[in-house]
């Protein structure tokens, strides 16, 4: 082959290629350039789509820490109010305490007092019956002064076993 059939065949080679070319941009460019530019706007709407769902996300995970933390502040003033009133009964409750045992020992005393004002007036009764015999023994047998000593004696003897 000489060089000059090569020219002609590269120039219709060109030539084919360009038609081709002319060819496809006029018919098929436009549609695919359309469809590139329709799936590029498509992506670039997901991942405005995206970045707006993960701008969301990051909202909802702040909202949803916050609310956490309002939930365990919450809890922790619950507990401390639940203690706080704990704490109020406990003091409640022995104070209460304390009143009925002062109560109790009130009623204690008087009933002590109570007794002893009876064991008293028993041991008035007794001293007069007590009297009451001796004035009988001294009246029945005539005293003289020693007797009479005797007697008192006795009697303050008999007094002292009584207590």
């Amino acid at each position: 082959m000489d060089n000059r059939q090569i020219l002609s065949e590269i120039i219709v080679q060109v030539l084919g290629f360009l038609a081709v070319f002319f060819l496809l941009k006029k018919l098929a460019w436009g549609k695919l350039m359309g469809a590139i530019d329709a799936r590029r706007g498509k992506i670039r709407d997901e991942f405005q789509a995206i970045e707006k769902q993960k701008a969301d996300l990051e909202t909802l995970a702040k909202d949803y820490r916050r609310r956490l933390q309002h939930i365990d502040e919450e809890a922790r003033a619950k507990i401390q109010e639940a203690s706080e009133a704990g704490l109020t009964l406990a003091q409640d409750i022995q104070d209460k305490a304390r009143g009925d045992a002062e109560k109790l020992l009130e009623r204690a005393k008087a009933e002590i007092q109570q007794d002893i004002q009876k064991a008293r007036l028993e041991m008035r009764n007794e001293l007069v019956d007590l009297s009451t015999l001796i004035t009988e023994k001294v009246l029945r047998e005539k005293l003289d002064a020693r007797e009479h000593e005797r007697l008192v004696n006795q009697f303050i003897k008999d007094l002292e076993n009584v207590r």
